[in-house]
């Protein structure tokens, strides 16, 4: 994940005022986007492939949509509504609400972080979502486990 998502970052260049697009590093970020959610999936055994298609169609459109805001952000927010589908579910309630919740709560600090602190928000882009994915898998496991 970390490198399509850094080649994505590096593909928007501002030089005094004029944003451009690298048409080259966006093609490797949405050719390795696909090999981070089957990767993903194979690693956690999740035995429906359909969920990496599906995966791969909410990177594009979240991606498209919050990259309105800024590209990054989208590709964050994309990638960690991408890996919370296709990871694999332990059998316990409400685990894919709490997923989409941690990585919403992600995304809003990586956006605070690239507000205040620039570099600091790019580089938690791309780390927060998959481990906010993890946090919320194993806070819903000890949920379950309570009297």
């Amino acid at each position: 994940m970390l490198f399509s998502y850094f080649s994505y970052a590096a593909a928007f260049r501002s030089v005094e005022g004029t944003t451009t697009i690298d048409a080259t590093l966006v093609g490797i970020a949405a050719l390795l986007a696909p090999l981070v959610f089957v990767t993903v999936a194979l690693v956690s055994r999740n035995v429906r492939p359909k969920l990496v298609l599906w995966a791969m169609l909410l990177l594009v459109l979240i991606g498209l949509a919050v990259g309105l805001l800024a590209p990054i952000l989208g590709a964050s927010a994309g990638f960690g509504v991408g890996i919370a589908l296709v990871l694999a579910q332990p059998d316990v309630a409400d685990v894919l609400r709490r997923r989409i919740f941690g990585v919403l709560l992600g995304v809003i600090y990586t956006f605070v972080l690239l507000v205040f602190a620039t570099p600091a928000g790019v580089f938690t882009g791309a780390v927060l979502p998959p481990i906010l994915v993890g946090l919320a898998d194993e806070y819903s496991v000890w949920k379950a486990t309570r009297p």
